[in-house]
């Protein structure tokens, strides 16, 4: 009795930290959805991680406006600005990023006109299922969606 009693527990406790990965993840990806939502009205903005970025749990967003070029962090709060510079005068190039101390992906890197450099791997808009990085054409497209709105003046966004 005592054994069928604990293996319930056991199973319940399973099934209980199995419900609250996935609240959680719901909930990461549904503020990863409002923070690309909002910072997308500006400009452009990209699901990404940058350099060794899969050693955090948080969301990355790369976003791309008349003014900066800036990698957010989106977690359970507010997303945090972690790295900003200026967009007049940066480049964006295809590389190789490395994601963690195994992978490397192709990726985008992002050079400030005082050479500030910003390494990321694009990613699709946040699901809750597996998505891999962005390649070939459609990271293709993204390099050019960028390098052209950073061709812009800041004067010309109406």
């Amino acid at each position: 009795m005592y054994v069928f009693l604990s293996l319930l527990l056991v199973m319940a406790l399973a099934l209980l930290l199995l419900l609250a990965l996935v609240i959680y993840g719901r909930l990461v990806v549904r503020n990863q959805r409002k923070a690309l939502g909002a910072l997308r009205q500006n400009g452009l903005a990209f699901l990404c991680r940058p350099t060794l970025g899969m050693q955090n749990l948080a969301g990355f967003i790369l976003s791309v406006d008349q003014n900066s070029v800036a990698l957010w962090k989106v977690g359970l709060g507010q997303p945090v600005q972690i790295q900003t510079f200026p967009s007049t005068g940066a480049r964006v190039a295809p590389t190789t990023v490395k994601v963690n101390l195994a992978r490397r992906s192709s990726g985008l890197s992002i050079t400030s006109a005082a050479a500030e450099r910003l390494d990321v791997v694009i990613y699709p808009d946040p699901t809750m299922s597996y998505s891999s990085p962005a390649d070939g054409a459609f990271l293709d497209l993204v390099c050019d969606k960028i390098q052209e709105s950073l061709a812009r003046t800041p004067g010309s966004y109406e």
